[in-house]
């Protein structure tokens, strides 16, 4: 179980941004919405914090990047969360879930780069590399 959760978490962590307009929209009461992939009581608002608090000691973001940085990681998890309803009022298979998280996993990367150095970004794309082989970044 607990694997499970880590690797949603990180899966949600390199999450992005889908438009530009959901930004304004966001409020505390999006946080506290339940995160309907998990179904155990965790909330967008704990998941942007554990992804946050990865991201800030993998990528070493500084005390500059880390608000823009949760701007991106709050979108992206909101917009998976979205993804996941859509996909359970459809129909969810392995294959349509990966896809959404390749997609939104691809678009955070993108996102990321306006914020990022040279050598987080590189660490970045090499560990999305990694877990996603077949996006093309």
């Amino acid at each position: 179980m607990r694997i499970i959760i880590i690797a949603v978490a990180f899966l949600v962590s390199s999450l992005t941004i889908i438009s530009a307009q959901t930004i304004p929209a966001q409020t505390k009461s999006v946080e506290n919405e339940k995160f309907v992939f998990l179904n155990n009581g965790v909330t967008i608002g704990m998941i942007v914090k554990s992804v946050l608090k990865a991201d800030k000691q993998r990528l070493k973001l500084t005390d500059q990047q880390l608000p823009q940085a949760k701007k991106i990681i709050t979108n992206a998890t909101v917009n998976y969360n979205e993804g996941v309803k859509k996909l359970k009022a459809t129909g969810m298979t392995n294959q349509k879930l990966r896809a959404l998280a390749i997609v939104i996993e691809t678009e955070k990367v993108h996102e990321y780069k306006a914020i990022l150095t040279a050598d987080q970004y590189a660490l970045l794309v090499a560990n999305h590399k990694k877990i996603y082989p077949e996006s093309k970044v």
